[in-house]
Order: structure tokens, then sequence, then C-alpha cells
């Protein structure tokens, strides 16, 4: 009669070490699935916001000419806002200019758009004049404002940046 109820108790223990066994084993492959999930995310980020930042240097080498204020009022490059007026980068009618294509399988086609902010003086060094009611006009420089964003479609990584350039 002993014999048979040690068995019972034996199976009782077995059938718990087995439920502890599957709740740590479950906890472990949930755990992996959220590292993975987070890999992918972070691959995401970083390959976005490498899209953009090239963007960026794509619009700086299109400044990166003579008289780039004469590029102004072409798609994408802007003259001096409005007073009041809303950010062109946040406006839903601004015109964006689609920056080289990425390699295949890299990431979003990230965009851009230019501002042309006035002349400011550059080096900022040069404001430092004896008079400071007076700018030297070779001090001037022309300024823009470089917005690149990542296009991405919902759930995905979105960057936006924002550089200034002067020549």
């Amino acid at each position: 009669m002993k014999h048979g109820k040690q068995q019972g108790v034996a199976l009782v223990v077995v059938l718990l070490l087995l439920l502890a066994i599957t709740v740590v084993a479950t906890s472990s492959m949930q755990g992996g699935l959220i590292q993975e999930k987070i890999t992918a995310n972070l691959y995401d980020q970083l390959s976005t916001s490498q899209q953009v930042e090239a963007a960026l240097l794509e619009a700086e080498q299109r400044l990166n000419v003579a008289d780039p204020v004469a590029l102004i009022d072409n798609a994408g490059i802007y003259d001096l806002a409005l007073p009041g007026a809303v950010e062109r980068w946040l406006d839903a009618d601004s015109v964006w200019i689609a920056a080289t294509p990425p390699a295949e399988g890299v990431g979003e086609q990230a965009q851009y758009l230019i501002e042309y902010l006035g002349d400011w003086p550059h080096p900022p060094d040069c404001a430092n004049v004896a008079s400071k009611d007076r700018i030297s006009v070779g001090c001037l420089s022309p300024t823009f404002r470089i917005t690149a964003r990542s296009v991405s479609s919902p759930g995905r990584s979105a960057v936006t940046l924002q550089s200034l350039f002067r020549r």
C-alpha cells in the first residue's frame, strides 16, 4: 500500500517540475523575441538616419555653387519666410526634393527642402567689430537651413534632421 502512494506523489512532483520548466522556457522565448524586435528597430533607425544624413549632404552639394541665392524659387528651395508663417518643414503644402534613392534594400528614400534665411555674419568672429551697430558687407554670407526627413511607412522609424549651410 505504501508503494502506491509514493508513485502518486512522484507523479505530482514531476508534473510540477514540468510546469516550472515550461514557464521558464516560455519566458526565455519571449525575452528572445523582444531582443530580436529591439535589434530590428535599431537597425531600421540607423539605416533611416544614414539615408537622411545622405540627403543633407546632397542638399549641401546642391548649394555649393558660386551663387546659391540664384537657386531660390526652384522646387523645394524657398526664399525668406513671411513673419508668422508656418515653418515650411511643418507645412503640408511644402514641396520636398527627393534625394538620390538608396541602394536597394537599404531603407526608405529621404527628402529635403532648403530655406534661405538671409545674409548672416560669417565667420561669426566677423561680427566682432569695434562698432556693434554695423557689420561690414564683406562679413555677410547667405545662410540656408536644410531640412531632411525620411519617408517611412507606418510602424517604421521616422527621422528629421536640420542643418545650417553658409557659403
